[in-house]
C-alpha cells in the first residue's frame, strides 16, 4: 500500500511539474530578458550578443538587455546566470572554455550547473609563424621543432585559455617539444612573434588579420576539423601532419539548471531565427565565424564530448588549479 501512495505521488509531481512547464511556454517571455557576457564589451563574445539580441528581440516580444560580467574565465558570469531564477529571464552568453575546460582548470570553482540552449558560432584557429623562420608550412614547423627541442617558442593567450589549450594538444598529439609562451591576449600574441620575440603562434584568424595583411605573420595551417569556407586554402593541422587534431572554439547560449525544456526551446528558435539574418551572418563571417545552430539536446552532446577531450589534455599538462 505505502509503495502504491509513493508512487502515485510521485506520478502526481510529474504531472504539475509538466504542467508548469507547459504554462511557462505558454507565457514567456512576458518581460525583460538579460543576457549575462562573460567577456568584456567589444570582445568577441559581446559582439555576437550585441548581434544576435535586437533580432531575438522582435521574435521573443520582449527586450533583451546586456549585462557584461567578465573576469575569472568566465567563471563570474556563469556563477551569477547559475543562481538566477531557472525561468529563461537570465541567460548566458559564454565562449566554449566557460562550458567545457573550466570544470578541469577549477574544479573548485567551476560552474557545471547549467542547462545548453545553442551554439551560435565557431571559430577555427590559426598556426602562424614570423616570416624569418623561413617556414611556410606546418610540417616544415613540425621539422624544425624535432630538430631544435625545446628551442622553439609558440605564443598563446593566458593559461587554460582554448589557444593555450590548442597548443598543448598539439605536443601531445605529435610529442613535440616546445615552450609555450603566455601572454595578455591574442593581439599581444601576435605582436610577440610579428616582433620576432616568439617563433609561431595560435590564435584566430580575426585578431590576427592586420598582421597577416601586412605579412608580418605567415599563416600556416587551420586547427579545425576540416578546411574552413572563410579560409579554403589554408591546410588544417590534421592533414599538414598531426592525423586527427582538431580544435575549434564557439560562442554559446546557456541558462540556469532546471529552466525548462520548452523555455529553452523558445530561446533555441530566437536564435536561429536571428542567425537567419543576412546582416548578422555576414558580420559574423566577418570576425571569422561560422554562424551555426544546435538544439539544446545536440549542444549538450558537443559539451559531453569537449568536456571528455579537454579533461585528457588538461590532466595531461597539469594545468588544474
Amino acid at each position: 500500500m505505502g509503495s502504491t501512495r509513493a508512487l502515485a505521488r510521485a506520478a502526481m509531481a510529474l504531472v504539475v511539474l509538466l504542467a508548469l512547464s507547459s504554462s511557462a511556454a505558454a507565457t514567456y517571455p512576458e518581460r525583460l530578458i538579460r543576457f549575462v557576457v562573460s567577456a568584456p564589451a567589444g570582445t568577441a563574445p559581446d559582439i555576437v550578443a550585441r548581434l544576435i539580441a535586437p533580432k531575438m528581440s522582435e521574435q521573443l516580444g520582449q527586450t533583451i538587455v546586456i549585462d557584461n560580467k567578465a573576469g575569472a574565465n568566465g567563471n563570474i558570469a556563469a556563477a551569477e546566470v547559475a543562481k538566477a531564477a531557472s525561468d529563461g529571464y537570465t541567460v548566458l552568453v559564454t565562449v566554449a572554455g566557460t562550458l567545457t575546460a573550466n570544470p578541469y582548470l577549477y574544479p573548485k570553482v567551476a560552474v557545471t550547473n547549467l542547462e545548453p540552449i545553442t551554439q551560435i558560432a565557431t571559430v577555427d584557429f590559426v598556426v602562424a609563424t614570423r616570416p624569418s623562420l623561413n617556414v611556410r608550412t606546418l610540417a616544415e614547423l613540425l621539422d624544425l621543432i624535432r630538430r631544435q627541442p625545446g628551442k622553439i617558442n609558440g605564443a598563446t593567450t593566458a593559461n587554460g585559455s582554448f589557444p593555450h589549450l590548442a597548443a598543448e594538444l598539439m605536443k601531445q598529439d605529435a610529442g613535440l617539444d616546445f615552450t609555450i609562451v603566455k601572454h595578455n591576449g591574442g593581439t599581444a600574441a601576435g605582436a610577440s612573434v610579428a616582433g620576432e620575440h616568439t617563433d609561431f603562434v595560435i590564435e584566430t584568424l580575426a585578431v590576427l588579420g592586420s598582421l597577416v595583411e601586412a605579412k608580418r605573420l605567415v599563416p600556416i595551417a587551420s586547427t579545425g576539423p576540416a578546411r574552413s569556407p572563410l579560409s579554403p586554402d589554408l591546410p588544417t593541422v590534421s592533414e599538414s601532419g598531426i592525423g586527427g587534431y582538431s580544435f575549434t572554439g564557439w560562442v554559446a547560449l546557456a541558462a540556469p539548471k532546471g529552466t525548462p525544456p520548452d523555455v529553452t526551446s523558445v530561446l533555441q528558435r530566437a536564435a536561429a531565427k536571428a542567425l537567419e539574418d543576412t546582416v548578422i551572418r555576414e558580420r559574423l563571417i566577418s570576425m571569422q565565424f561560422l554562424p551555426v545552430v544546435s538544439t539544446p539536446q545536440q549542444f549538450g552532446r558537443i559539451i559531453a564530448e569537449e568536456k571528455a577531450k579537454l579533461g585528457t589534455i588538461i590532466e595531461h599538462a597539469k594545468l588544474a588549479e
